[in-house]
């Protein structure tokens, strides 16, 4: 995928390139006096100026619980309450935010581009920063069991079951359906299999009973990479996952969050008085400053698999 799906993202970059939404059923005010003030003002999700409505999408088990310091920190940036809700699946968040039933949002580079598709007023106001030191952006990661001693690029993952992490997710199936695309691979229905959760589809590649290749994202791959519990085929950089606002949002609420978010590191954070768990510590280094242009090689990306990824079509 090196070879093929960057390549492919390369002529796209040239080109310029549930949840449990109803838990969250406030309902916004609607006197003509409170629709002025909210006019004039903003609006909040939850219909409450003093709470915003937090969203992370189920791309690994615990992700509620992972992002809980991330919702901290919002609550201190902001004076208000954060309200911490685990989706269901993708899809959910998308709706969510389509309907206004979000504030804030930390998703992937293709549900940004199907919160858009779908209707969503939203501005991206950082991206995950995945390595100390690096610019934002993390690796979608072909893998195999060992067993597969066949296997030893794309091209072999044809004609087999292929496991992919969602149909809505950008590293787990996505990008990958554009590198076997490229590889001149096509995975008809009956042999995508998807496992959910980045890290269970790993561990799915690992047991090797219901495929024997697939992907990952590299904070979850890396780890049964390193204990010869999977083998890598192939790794490639893709658009970093954003955490989005509502454009509805107050101006100084949106202002009070580009400016710690963005361009933000752990030292941020603690510096907040809020403490990193395991997974911060391990997979999250801050948040890169980035625009709605940076999104444009999903875009393309997309427009290039959409016969062979429903997602794209909506």
């Amino acid at each position: 995928m090196q070879s093929t799906l960057k390549r492919g993202l390369a002529v796209a970059a040239g080109l310029t390139l549930a949840f449990g939404l109803a838990a969250c059923s406030a309902t916004p005010a609607s006197s003509d006096t409170e629709g002025d003030a909210s006019a004039a003002e903003g609006t909040f999700a939850s219909g409450d100026s003093e709470t915003l409505v937090f969203a992370v999408l189920p791309d690994h088990e615990g992700a509620d619980q992972d992002a809980q310091p991330i919702a901290d920190w919002i609550a201190e940036i902001t004076g208000k309450k954060v309200e911490l809700f685990q989706a269901t699946d993708y899809t959910a968040v998308v709706q969510g935010l389509a309907a206004d039933q979000i504030d804030i949002a930390q998703i992937s580079a293709f549900t940004y581009f199907q919160s858009q598709n779908a209707g969503a007023d939203i501005i991206p106001i950082g991206a995950q920063i995945t390595q100390e030191g690096a610019e934002p952006g993390y690796f979608s990661v072909a893998v195999k069991n060992p067993a597969a001693t066949d296997v030893t690029s794309l091209e072999d993952f044809a004609d087999q079951p292929v496991c992919f992490v969602n149909p809505t997710s950008t590293s787990g199936f996505a990008v990958p359906m554009g590198g076997l695309l490229e590889a001149g691979v096509t995975v008809p229905d009956e042999n995508r299999l998807f496992g959910e959760e980045h890290d269970l589809n790993a561990k799915k590649v690992a047991e090797g009973t219901d495929c024997q290749v697939g992907f990952a994202q590299d904070i979850d791959a890396d780890p049964l990479i390193e204990s010869g519990q999977l083998e890598e085929v192939t790794r490639v950089l893709v658009p970093a996952a954003p955490i989005v606002m509502q454009a509805a949002l107050p101006q100084d609420v949106q202002d009070q969050l580009v400016e710690a978010l963005a361009d933000s590191t752990q030292s941020d954070l603690t510096d907040a008085g809020v403490e990193l768990n395991e997974f911060l510590t391990e997979g999250w280094f801050g948040f890169g400053a980035v625009d709605d242009a940076y999104y444009d090689l999903i875009r393309t990306l997309c427009t290039e698999i959409a016969d062979e990824v429903e997602a794209c079509q909506a």
